[in-house]
């Protein structure tokens, strides 16, 4: 019953999310994965992620106010599917050009998601979104350090992997 519900609300976000963008993102490449060193690339639009499995986060950090509920899929389901088997660095590009590495074993580590929505409500560009980098920051103490805070990247738009 869990599951179904699940499935209905993503449904029903995809829906939402269609209506309010006028459907003009689901055909726009959202995300762009690939080799730092050149190479095949993987494309997603917000349409392609939101039918990956989609896992929700409850956490605070420093740019939000209290614990919210964030909902995106795994990191690490988004590098499997663009074939960063063997990866062990990766790279992450703003919209704005602001770049941040990450060692690939956290995300084996912990659940970190591209989220895309926050509160039920599709991340904008205004918002910090569409895709926003999320840690269970609340989750785990170890977490609850500037290093990881300065990882929660917004506005991603490409992920390069070595």
């Amino acid at each position: 019953m869990a599951n179904c519900m699940k499935q209905h609300l993503v449904g029903l976000f995809v829906l939402l999310f269609t209506i309010f963008t006028g459907g003009l993102a689901q055909a726009e490449t959202a995300l762009t994965v690939g080799p730092a060193s050149g190479g095949a690339e993987t494309t997603f639009t917000i349409e392609e992620l939101l039918k990956l499995d989609q896992v929700e986060i409850v956490t605070a950090n420093e740019f939000v106010d209290g614990k919210r509920v964030f909902s995106g899929p795994l990191i690490r389901d988004v590098l499997d599917i663009s074939h960063a088997n063997g990866a062990q660095h990766i790279r992450i590009t703003a919209a704005n050009d602001y770049q941040i590495e990450i060692d690939v074993e956290e995300f084996h580590k912990y659940d970190v998601i591209l989220a895309l929505s926050m509160d039920g409500v599709a991340l904008s560009r205004r918002d910090k979104g569409p895709i926003w980098l999320i840690y269970p920051m609340s989750d785990f103490v170890e977490l609850q350090d500037p290093v990881f805070n300065n990882r929660l990247i917004w506005q991603v738009v490409k992920v390069e992997y070595w």
